[in-house]
């Protein structure tokens, strides 16, 4: 199968590459292809025909989507209406990925795709309209919605570091670090998630949403305290709450992902998390 891999170089791009040996694999960097160029990126996939395209690039810098809106919607929104269409002109099946963010976090419990979206910011408001406006344009889509993404590889928006990378860093200088522990989440290892859209790709899996997550949920102080732990670091955890730290961002408290649906389908690729952190953790030591 062709596929072309829209940010093919970010941390998640860098780890589906190899997740889809034996396929032919379009590759371009961000200077070969833009996103945000939609006139090139149709002329693109008209001369290439891929069978399939992943999107995994967004503007997701959360604090300057807030300062940027109008930016934050035409990369992460009025792109992947442009690109809807250009793959329904190929009749190439578009994978696009999405974000935990579309929600609240007020359900207390894990989120399915069934429940409905209330982005409490911009960058999740621009992501929901994207998810609406691919569909919209193009039926043969599955939307792949993740979280707290962690991996081998650097992250543009966040200076080249994950969550997990940056406690590495901050408990080997300080020896203490002070981490925000009412916000949960399913963080999520790229390799696993790579596995997934690979997975999804090969399996012919029906079109729609989908949540890919290491499961079960974790707060930030917890997992700081799980990655301490599990790379043999004495570093002492201090919990803030998040309005120490919002600084007027508003984000959901409890934005967990359910993957009930994936494994329904028996498709489901995703780790527990305390496995994939041990994963992750040999790679990166």
């Amino acid at each position: 199968m062709r596929i072309l891999v829209i940010g093919a170089k970010g941390q998640l791009g860098s780890d589906l590459l190899p997740a889809l040996d034996g396929h032919e694999v379009l590759a371009p960097t961000h200077g070969e292809l833009d996103l945000a160029d939609s006139p090139k990126l149709a002329a693109y996939l008209a001369h290439h025909k891929p069978a399939a395209v992943v999107n995994t690039a967004a503007f997701h810098d959360v604090p300057k989507c807030e300062r940027e809106p109008d930016q934050a919607f035409a990369l992460n929104a009025t792109a992947l209406r442009d690109l809807g269409r250009a793959c329904r002109e190929v009749k190439a099946r578009l994978v696009h990925i999405s974000t935990d963010y579309v929600f609240d976090g007020t359900a207390g419990r894990p989120y399915t795709e069934e429940d409905c979206p209330a982005p409490l910011m911009v960058y999740g408001a621009s992501k929901l309209a994207g998810e609406h406006l691919c569909r919209a344009e193009y039926e043969d889509t599955l939307v792949v919605r993740t979280t707290g993404l962690f991996g081998r590889n650097p992250c543009r928006a966040k200076s080249g570091h994950s969550f997990v990378t940056t406690m590495l860093r901050l408990g080997a200088e300080k020896g203490e670090v002070s981490v925000v522990c009412d916000q949960r989440c399913c963080p999520t290892y790229t390799v696993d998630l790579a596995r997934q859209i690979a997975t999804l790709l090969e399996t012919e899996a029906p079109a729609g949403l989908y949540h890919a997550v290491n499961p079960p949920g974790i707060s930030w102080a917890e997992l700081a305290r799980l990655t301490f732990a599990q790379a043999g670091m004495n570093v002492a955890v201090k919990d803030i709450s998040s309005e120490q730290l919002a600084a007027g961002l508003r984000r959901p408290l409890d934005s967990r992902l359910s993957c009930d649906k994936l494994e329904r389908l028996g498709l489901s690729r995703m780790r527990p998390l305390e496995e994939t952190l041990a994963d992750f953790l040999h790679e990166v030591r």
